[in-house]
């Protein structure tokens, strides 16, 4: 397990990435609020401590989230909050479910 110092959201955010053999689980915490977030890494949120560093540090976690055997975990994800991002014909990235 390692803790990674996650900018721009709170002073202090940390993810915790748990690696086991070729795969992988990205616990972002408050990094990103909704899956859109994974397609508008840009959009931040109302508490973001610092908009651009948080949406430059969603940018790098969402190409983190669409490696190979890796996952991600959104505690505020509602419905889906297990998944990878995958990239689209247009360049963004989408969240892809994970069960």
């Amino acid at each position: 397990m390692r803790a990674s110092f996650a900018a721009g959201h709170t002073v202090g955010h940390t993810t915790y990435t748990i690696t086991g053999g070729d795969r992988r689980l990205i616990a972002f915490g408050d990094a990103l609020h909704a899956p859109v977030q994974v397609t508008h890494p840009e959009w931040s949120c109302g508490i973001d401590h610092d908009p651009a560093e948080s949406a430059e540090h969603r940018r790098r976690l969402v190409e983190e989230l669409s490696r190979p055997g890796t996952i991600g975990y959104g505690g505020h994800f509602a419905d889906v909050v297990f998944g990878r991002a995958e990239r689209r014909p247009d360049g963004r990235f989408t969240l892809v479910p994970v069960a």
